[in-house]
Parts: structure tokens; sequence; C-alpha cells
């Protein structure tokens, strides 16, 4: 058999395999994404456009007036021809800028690409079990997949004590109904009608053109809404609604610091440096804002850390693809220290003094600057998440970045542990960039290739195994990238690091669109409500 070839691997025939990508094969993305949440509670990867929290709260208020249906299918088929009559309207609004995040468009340009006749009849493709082709494959459309779960959490929904159907909440989902409904004005009715009979023609998209998601007013009622959600400008706010809010606050201010254009990947890296990209420091946050900056660091750092211990996964992966009939645990491990060539790249002798002899950047997320985390970051990703096969060099900026987090991270460990978890060595279920520093902690003054041995073996390859089983078992998903059997493992699938998305993009967005940035940075009323904060 040819050493590229891959054998055959018998599935019993009582066995279902449900093959999954190898997902978080570590185990340790759980602690960035269970930070973010509550970095960011109330807006998600999914919530793509603040507009949409107003058509809901209006959506269900003018569903209890006029049909007042408690049947959960009778809302169903409401929330469903609503959004497929938005991705309708913005499908044929599409040379119009600002309207993406529509559920459903790829849809509605199809439909509207394959229209003849005068009547645009999209029943079929959003009733429960319809016979045409479903706008969107999720039961409840973008509201089930995206859009419920967080109109709760923020407060706009509420639950009513006789039926399952959500209606706004006093106080801000009755704002945020209003809002909505006055902005569009009489397109309200003509809107909800169209909806409940599920068809329309070109020149009724035309005229709903103004309730796509861009068409917020500057001085309105429904924008200031939106503002107040965001911004927990309420009575009580909940501690959920107070770290939005300053998640929210730093953006503006970092905003303003870089004076451009921010996004997700810049306002990271400058809440993990305290400083802007040409590293100015960020000054003049105030007590407040700084301790949750730090937060973000911490999340930053842990996401580091997480990528380089995927990085040395897809490093032990393509060192036990050669063997295509399966390799020793031991010998694979071996040979994936001695592919790194210790000696040949400069390091001394134990992890104590690798983490002392790295120097820590002056600017972390330079690129230009040699060893700064985020040049190192980059090469990290390098090792690529398909069949190629990862450079030396990626895997090698792997170990450093840990080293240089080991140095940085050192003032900061009880931060680090308090908001990442997982800080000790001994627990099974639960691992972070705090339990891997613990971890080099006790072998930092070991031989380095035996602590890299220990960190592969004990971290890497058995930790996969461990977090592979326990989702196999509690959730029939099967994720094995390295199966063992008869004491070897071989390689199943690869996967490699990647970061996590930690909500920033799409609160830019919503900021962008209650008109506080703009595509050259803060407007005007984005400025004034940074200073004032």
């Amino acid at each position: 058999m040819s050493t590229t070839s891959r054998p055959l691997v018998a599935i019993p025939e009582w066995t279902e395999l449900r093959q999954k990508s190898g997902l978080d094969p570590l185990g340790m993305q759980a602690a960035s994404v269970n930070l973010y949440q509550r970095l960011v509670p109330g807006i998600s990867n999914v919530t793509l456009r603040i507009r949409y929290y107003g058509l809901y709260a209006w959506l269900c208020r003018t569903y209890a007036e006029r049909i007042g249906d408690t049947r959960l299918e009778s809302w169903k088929r409401t929330v469903r021809r609503a959004e497929a009559l938005l991705a309708l309207v913005a499908a044929n609004a599409a040379g119009e800028d600002g309207n993406g995040g529509v559920a459903g468009v790829l849809w509605a340009a199809r439909r509207l690409g394959e229209h003849r006749g005068s009547l645009i009849d999209f029943r079929q493709d959003t009733d429960p079990g319809g016979a045409g082709t479903p706008y969107l494959k999720q039961a409840w459309g973008a509201y089930g997949a995206a859009y419920a779960s967080q109109l709760y959490e923020v407060g706009v929904f509420g639950e009513a004590s006789q039926h399952e159907i959500p209606v706004p909440a006093p106080g801000l989902g009755d704002v945020l109904a209003d809002g909505f409904a006055e902005a569009i004005g009489p397109l309200a009715d003509s809107f909800f009608t169209l909806a409940q009979e599920g068809r329309v023609t070109k020149a009724d998209l035309a005229s709903l053109t103004p309730v796509l998601p861009a068409g917020i007013g500057e001085n309105t009622a429904e924008r200031d809404a939106y503002q107040r959600l965001l911004f927990a400008a309420f009575e009580d706010p909940r501690p959920n609604d107070v770290a939005r809010q300053r998640s929210l606050r730093l953006a503006l201010q970092i905003t303003g610091v870089i004076d451009g254009e921010a996004s997700a990947d810049v306002l990271r890296w400058v809440c993990y440096a305290g400083a802007a990209p040409n590293g100015q420091p960020v000054t003049r946050l105030g007590d407040e804002l700084e301790a949750h900056r730090q937060r973000w660091w911490a999340y930053q750092a842990g996401d580091l850390g997480r990528i380089a211990c995927e990085a040395l996964l897809k490093w032990l992966l393509d060192t036990v693809e050669s063997y295509t009939t399966g390799i020793e645990p031991a010998r694979a491990v071996a040979e994936a220290v001695d592919a790194l060539e210790v000696g040949a790249a400069g390091w001394p002798r134990t992890w104590r003094q690798l983490v002392a002899a790295l120097p820590t950047a002056t600017n972390s997320q330079s690129r230009a600057e040699r060893g700064s985390e985020r040049a190192l970051s980059e090469a990290v990703l390098d090792a690529g998440r398909g069949e190629e096969r990862a450079d030396v060099a990626s895997a090698r900026a792997a170990i450093e970045l840990l080293a240089v987090l080991h140095q940085r991270c050192a003032p900061s460990r009880a931060l680090l542990a308090a908001e990442l978890g997982g800080e000790g060595i001994d627990g099974a279920a639960f691992r972070s960039l705090a339990s891997e520093l613990a971890f080099l902690d006790a072998y930092q003054d070991a031989p380095l290739d035996q602590t890299l041995a220990r960190l592969m073996r004990e971290r890497v390859l058995d930790r996969h195994l461990w977090v592979a089983m326990q989702k196999l078992r509690h959730q029939g998903d099967y994720t094995f990238l390295l199966e063992a059997d008869d004491g070897k493992v071989r390689v199943r699938s690869k996967d490699g690091p990647v970061l996590t998305n930690p909500r920033l993009g799409n609160a830019l967005t919503f900021l962008r669109d209650i008109h506080l940035l703009s595509p050259s940075g803060l407007t005007e009323r984005g400025r004034e409500l940074a200073e004032a904060t």
C-alpha cells in the first residue's frame, strides 16, 4: 500500500457515524466562548442587523392585536412569511447599499430571477410543510436560529401567562415596537397584510424598501430606542446589560483613538495591547472601562493560547499521517518533537529559560516587530486547517507564542484564571490558557524536549482523544481527528487552528446601523456619546 493512501475503516453496522469537523478538538474553545458571551450579551454571531429587534417586537404585538391565535404553528407561519417578505424586498433592492444581513436573501434572489407573471406567491416556500423551496431550512427561520434568544436576553420580549407566543416586554419591548411602527408609518399595515397574504408584486416590494435594515433614520425615536437598548439606558439595568454597554463604549472610545474605521480584529488587538495599532497607548478610559478592557485582554490571550495548542495538534496530525496503518502514540510524539529541531531553533535547555530568552514585544499587535504576539499568531494560523502539511515555522511559532504568553501573563494570572477558568491542571473537564500555563509551570525546569513531549502527549494527543470521546458519548458527534486502535493511532481527519469570533463585528454593524459609526470612524453623534461616557 502506498504511504500516501488511506486505509479503509470498517464501521460497525449498528453504528450510525455522524462525522463532524474537529471543532474545538482540545476542548479549549469553550473558555473563549463563555467569556465573550459575558462581554457582549444580547448580540450573537448570527444577529446581523439591529432593526430585526424592532421588527420582531412590532410583529408579535401586531400579531396579538390582529390575529391573536395562540397556536405556535400560526405564529411560526407569521414569522416565516414576514422574514421571506423582507428577503424579497432586499433582493428587489439589491442595488441599495447597506442592506446586507437580511435572512433568506439568496432564496429571494432566485425567486425573483425565476419570476414570471404579476404575483410572486411565496406561501409554499414559507408555510410549515409547504411544497416549495424553503426560504430558510430552519423551522423557525432567522427568528428561531438567531434572534429569539437574544430578544429575551436583552429584555425586548416578555412571556405571557396563558400561551407561548412572545409579547413585547413592558417598557423596552413596547418602546422598540412603537419606534419601528412610527419609523415605517403606513408601510407597517402594508407589510403585515402582504406578509399574511403571502403574495406580492414587484411594485409592492419597491414600495417596502424603507422597511429594510438600512432604513433607520438618524433623528428618529426608533434609532434612540436601539441606542437605549444597546447602552443600557433604562432603569435597573442587569449585569449583562452593563457588560454589553461597556463593550460598546470601549468600541467607541477605541474608534476615537485610532481615528479611522474600526473592525473586530482591530478592537481585539487594541484591547490586548492597550495601545492603538501605531503603538499610542489607549488612555483616559477611566477605571471602569480599563477594567473591562482587561477582561477583553484575557479573552484575546486565551484565544491566542488556544490556537497555539491547536497548531501543535495539527503538527502531530501531520506527523501521524505518514503512517497509514498507525503508529504508537509515544513514537508519534517523539517524532513530532524531533521534527521541531529544537537545537536548530536556537532554543535554550529548559522552558523557564525559553520564556526568559524570548523578548516581549513593545507593541504586541505589530506585524513588523519580530516575536510579537501578532506576528507569532499569524505564523501559527499558517498551519492551515485542511490536508496541507504545516510548515515547521508554524509549529515553532506555536511554541514561542505559548512562551511569550507565559511571560506576558505572569502579572495577571489571577485575572486570567478568573475570566477563563480551568486554572488547575488536574481537572479533566475544562481547559484554558490558564490551565496550560499551570501545566508548563510544573515542568519549566525539565529538559525542554521532555517538556514539549509531555505537552504534546498529555495536552494535545491524549486530550483530543478524551474530548472526542465525550462528544461521542454525550452528543453523538463523531469528531475524532485521531483514532486509537490496537495500541496505535492513525489520522482520520485533519483540522487546524482558527480564532473564535467574539461578536464584535456584529456589534460594530449595530453601531453603524444607529449612526454612531461611519466608514471614516466616529460620527458626530458617536463622538458625543464617547465623550459623554
